[in-house]
Formats: C-alpha cells, sequence, structure tokens
C-alpha cells in the first residue's frame, strides 16, 4: 500500500460549516487530503465561535488542532500598522504565542509536508520550514496584495483610506513577493493568479491548482418548481467587499430590472445580514439570512448574480451556481479565473445598464435561461472538481517526497 503523506495543514480560519467561499475551499482542500490518502493533522484559529458540534464534523476527517486567537482589524492594530513595515494582513496571523504553541506539536510528531491556506500563513510555515526542515507548500487562495489594491483605488485620491490601503498593499506584495520564492511550491486557483505571482516572484514554483465543486452535491432536484423572476445569490457579510457589492446592485441595477419586469424577485442568502437591508423588504427583496443547505433556493431560482469589484482568485459560489443549472451575471472581477463565458452560462457586465438589461433577457426568456443552465452545469462537471485540483497539489507533494 502507498505510504500516506502526514500533513499539517494551517488555516487562517475554522472551516465548518463551509457556508462561505473562503471556508468552502479550504474545506474541500481538507476532505481531499483525507480521501486521498493523506494522514491530516489540521491546525486553525478558533475565534470564539467554534462549537462542539462543529468540532466533532471536522475530528470526524482529521486530527485537529485549535487555537484560541483572532484576526479582527482591531483599532490597536491598525494603528501600530501605520508604522510597523510588515503589513496588518500578515502581522495579525503570527506571534511568538502562536509560534511557541506549534513547535512544541513539531517536536512530538512529524510531518512530511506544510500545507499552508493563504499567504496569511505562509510566514508561520516558512518559520517552521527553517526549524524542522520541512517543505511548505502554499494555496493561493488570491493574490492578496492586488486586494488590497483594488480596494485603495476604490476610494478619491487625497483619501486618507485610500493612502493606509496603498500603503499596505505594496508592502503585502513585497513580502508575498518574498515569501512566493521560499515555499516548495505554491498552488496559484487561476492562469491569471499563477501569472501575477510569477511577474512577483520570477523564480518561484507555482502551479495552478483550480477550485471546484462536488457534482453529486450540487445537482438540481428534477421537477422542482421554477420562480421564472427569481434572482438569487449566496454570499458573506462578513467581507466590506461583498455588502459593497449587495449595496450597488439593490440600489443601481435592481431599480432598472424592477422597472422592466416588476414581479422580479432577489433572494439574499447569508449569515448576519446588515440592518439597512430591511428598507429593500418591501421592494421585492427576500432577506433569507443563513440556512444550512442553499441547494433548495438554487434550485426555485432562475439566475444567479455575482456582482463585486474588489476580489481575486475565483468565486467557488458561481461554480457551484452554475453546477446548479443556472446562468451567472457576473462582473469582471467576480468571474475572473472562470474558463467560461456567454455560451456557457457565465454572463459578463460591469456596469449597472448592462447588467440589469442582461438579467431582463434572462427573465423574459424562460426556455433560454433553462438551456443556458443545463450548459452552464456541463461545464463545471467538465471542468472543475475538487478531486481533481487537489491530486495536482498532492502529485506536487509526491515530486519533493520522491514517492
Amino acid at each position: 500500500m502507498e505510504k500516506k503523506i502526514r500533513i499539517l495543514q494551517l488555516s487562517p480560519r475554522f472551516v465548518y460549516p463551509p457556508d462561505d467561499g473562503g471556508k468552502i475551499g479550504i474545506f474541500n482542500i481538507l476532505s481531499e487530503f483525507s480521501k486521498q490518502n493523506c494522514e491530516v493533522t489540521f491546525f486553525a484559529f478558533d475565534d470564539g465561535n467554534v462549537t462542539s458540534e462543529d468540532i466533532r464534523a471536522i475530528e470526524k476527517i482529521c486530527e485537529l488542532i485549535l487555537f484560541k486567537h483572532s484576526t479582527l482589524n482591531t483599532p490597536q492594530r491598525i494603528l501600530t500598522s501605520l508604522v510597523h513595515q510588515t503589513p496588518l494582513y500578515l502581522n495579525k496571523h503570527l506571534n511568538n504565542k502562536i509560534k511557541e504553541y506549534i513547535s512544541k506539536i513539531l517536536k512530538s510528531r512529524t510531518f512530511d509536508i506544510i500545507h499552508a491556506d493563504h499567504s496569511s500563513m505562509l510566514p508561520l510555515a516558512l518559520w517552521l520550514k527553517d526549524k524542522f526542515n520541512i517543505p511548505v507548500g502554499v494555496r493561493l487562495h488570491n493574490i492578496e496584495w492586488m486586494i488590497w489594491k483594488r480596494y485603495a483605488d476604490a476610494f478619491p485620491k487625497g483619501s486618507p483610506k485610500r493612502f493606509y490601503l496603498a500603503r499596505q498593499a505594496k508592502l503585502l506584495r513585497a513580502a508575498e513577493s518574498k515569501m512566493y520564492q521560499q515555499a516548495d511550491f505554491c498552488f496559484a486557483i487561476t492562469e491569471y493568479d499563477m501569472q501575477r505571482a510569477l511577474s512577483m516572484a520570477p523564480t518561484a514554483k507555482i502551479v495552478v491548482a483550480s477550485a471546484g465543486v462536488n457534482p453529486e452535491e450540487w445537482s438540481i432536484t428534477e421537477g422542482a418548481a421554477k420562480n421564472p423572476n427569481e434572482l438569487i445569490i449566496a454570499t458573506s457579510y462578513n467581507w466590506i467587499h461583498n455588502v459593497n457589492a449587495i449595496r450597488w446592485f439593490l440600489e443601481e441595477t435592481f431599480p432598472l430590472i424592477r422597472k422592466e419586469i416588476p414581479d422580479a424577485e432577489l433572494t439574499l442568502i447569508g449569515k448576519n445580514p446588515p440592518g439597512w437591508l430591511e428598507n429593500f423588504k418591501n421592494k421585492n427583496v427576500n432577506i433569507v439570512g443563513y440556512v444550512p443547505k442553499v441547494q433548495p433556493y438554487l434550485n426555485r431560482a432562475s439566475v444567479y448574480i455575482a456582482p463585486l469589484f474588489v476580489g481575486g482568485g475565483i468565486r467557488i459560489k458561481i461554480l457551484e451556481a452554475m453546477a446548479m443549472n443556472l446562468p451567472v451575471v457576473a462582473t469582471t472581477v467576480s468571474s475572473e479565473g472562470i474558463k467560461a463565458g456567454a455560451g456557457n452560462g457565465l454572463l459578463i457586465a460591469d456596469d449597472k445598464e448592462k447588467f440589469a438589461e442582461i438579467c431582463i433577457e434572462l427573465l423574459n426568456n424562460p426556455e433560454k435561461t433553462i438551456a443556458l443552465g443545463l450548459k452552464a452545469r456541463n461545464f463545471v462537471v467538465q471542468e472543475y472538481s475538487w478531486e481533481k485540483n487537489v491530486k495536482i497539489m498532492i502529485d506536487s507533494y509526491k515530486t519533493i517526497l520522491k514517492i
């Protein structure tokens, strides 16, 4: 029997339940590592919201190590970052207590690979590499400095926020450039991100291992009733860029759609929706909040929307919606890295008029919308699967270990 690879997986957050894009990505990598003959120890930060039930769910998959630590951008951290030469994004994920705690773990057991999820966990991984001589791989869920730069660019010139965010982006770019070259493997989520990473770190060993879906988990219920006027989005409100995207759609775009289709509805799924959304309750907006399973809601809707103007990597929720036979209307940023186009059910618009126009066209033509949804599912099932993409990572680790 082939030797199991012993992996220490470092995560900046606890990932159960996998109910937002970031959690979904890390959770599926963890699950596939375990399925594909790896012995995983999963290290994650506990921000105080982890339940015993959630812990049991992860312990069915792997060994779990939790460390009590919050990565919130507190006022004190932000003030300190004004003079610090290490970016806030990296500083808040590492301190001496974390190093001491995890160092004790590695003194008592052996690992073949340290796998870091996000560049935020790479400083810790590289510190452990130097101390214990263990190869390191990092999953670049995003090119993080790009997100900070795009966020900075959204503010007016001369704005203190723009200055602060631009400085953080510059510091983060320098740090990421250096760290990519120190890692044994970097796994980019898209071809775009691989090229960006190589432009920063030409000598880094970078491989594309995209995101995916589990097709059997994301499939429609045959015969289920469809609402031909329903748009839907499942999002996370704990990321400011998602919130801004929803606000843009509700204030700028949805009124244009309802002007042409008064019965058009929007269903919003996500935990802890902001209070201001209550202002839209009487405007055909269904604020569902958190649900353990989004599939029944996707099953009922006709079109998935993905407005986003700051981001990076790949939007896993777009892939999931497409797997559920839904055409997706998205911005260039939110669709980035998905090798689909209008013929595969992924339609792009970056201004409110065009975004509304595409939504109206789809809602007014249910047969066309259903046909596009079928094409969307076929495309995703063929091109994106977690099994395939995590195998790329494992095979890369095998080359390091010569097995």
